[in-house]
């Protein structure tokens, strides 16, 4: 419960952010549509993942998916920062089936030339299926990753909490750490 708190406050800490005088400072709204030079500049990965439920045995579950990143199109900072991820990943274990769609947009700080590491708000699908029922869930929560960029090499590596909606006794709320490799385009 207090995790949720943080997270809705968090939230609309960050939805205040990008208010109009946000916008005076040279923050752009929709810029995909209304910048001529603006760039997504892309990167496509794989991911391998270790997911920890926080209800139920203490194993860790194993996730592979598809990750692709890319310039957010719908906000942007001055210095072009904001980088959504937009994945989809599947855990297949002992009769336990789950699918996420997930977007998380980043803000990004370089550390080193190719290095950088984001934070953000991250609002996902999931469909659980445990083997006596199958729901559909909504996921909120926050993640950080750490990406690399050198020529057309991506790596990254993720840290993410999760909380769930809650169907008919089913919830599947869990921290994660991702591994990610792919290209740049």
């Amino acid at each position: 419960m207090i995790i949720r708190k943080f997270l809705t406050g968090a939230f609309c800490a960050l939805s205040l952010s990008t208010s109009v005088p946000a916008q005076a400072e040279g923050w752009r709204f929709a810029p995909l549509f209304t910048d001529a030079d603006f760039r997504l500049e892309p990167a496509l990965a794989l991911t391998v993942g270790s997911v920890r439920p926080q209800h139920g045995d203490d194993d860790s579950l194993t996730a592979f998916g598809l990750e692709a990143n890319f310039n957010c199109g719908l906000l942007q900072s001055p210095d072009n920062r904001i980088r959504s991820h937009l994945s989809l990943s599947r855990i297949d274990d002992d009769g336990l089936e789950v699918t996420t769609l997930a977007l998380s947009p980043r803000y990004t700080a370089p550390l080193t030339t190719g290095l950088s590491i984001g934070v953000g708000p991250s609002l996902a699908l999931l469909q659980v299926d445990s083997g006596r029922r199958d729901e559909n869930l909504f996921g909120y929560g926050v993640a950080a990753g750490l990406d690399y960029r050198a020529g057309s090499l991506y790596a990254g590596a993720d840290l993410r909490y999760q909380e769930t909606t809650e169907e008919r006794d089913l919830a599947f709320a869990n921290w994660a750490v991702t591994a990610k490799i792919g290209v740049n385009f």
